[in-house]
C-alpha cells in the first residue's frame, strides 16, 4: 500500500514514540502487515488487500485516528493500484465443476443399476455370457 495514508500511519507511529516491534506486541497486528499498512511491505504476499482491513482499524484506534476515515481512504487506495502492484488473483478451473456433475451422473447410473438390475429382465440376458438362460 502506498500513498498519503500510509505515511500518516507511519507519522502518527513516529509521533507517539513507537516503534513498528511495539505496535505489533500491543496490537497483535502481525509485523508483514503492519509494513505493509505502512507502505513498507510487499503486498503480493497477501491473496487480497481486503484481509487488511480489520487490522486498520485496529491501528488507526490504537494511533487515536477514525476507522470511518481510514478504512475509506485505504479502500480508495486500493482502487487507483496499477494492475502490477496487486496481487495475482487465482483462477478458477471452470471444468472441474463439469467432471464432479458427470462422475455424480455416473455413479447415479452404475447404482441405479445395480439396484433394478433383478427387476429388468433384458439386463439379466446382458450379464449371461454363457449363452443358457
Amino acid at each position: 500500500m502506498t500513498g498519503e495514508l500510509a505515511t500518516l500511519l507511519k507519522q502518527k507511529r513516529e509521533e507517539q514514540g513507537l516503534s513498528s516491534q511495539e505496535v505489533c506486541s500491543r496490537t497483535r497486528i502481525p509485523e508483514s502487515y503492519l509494513s505493509i499498512l505502512e507502505g513498507q511491505g510487499d503486498p503480493r504476499v497477501l491473496a487480497d488487500a481486503l484481509y487488511l482491513v480489520p487490522f486498520l482499524r485496529t491501528y488507526s484506534t490504537f494511533l487515536n485516528l477514525d476507522p470511518a476515515e481510514t478504512v475509506p481512504k485505504f479502500l480508495a487506495d486500493i482502487r487507483h493500484e496499477t494492475p502490477g502492484e496487486r496481487a495475482p488473483q487465482r483462477t478458477a478451473r471452470p471444468f472441474s465443476r463439469s467432471i464432479v456433475i458427470g462422475l455424480v451422473l455416473l455413479a447415479l447410473v452404475v447404482l441405479g443399476g445395480y439396484v433394478f438390475k433383478d427387476s429388468l429382465p433384458w439386463l439379466e440376458s446382458l450379464g449371461n455370457t454363457s449363452g443358457s438362460r
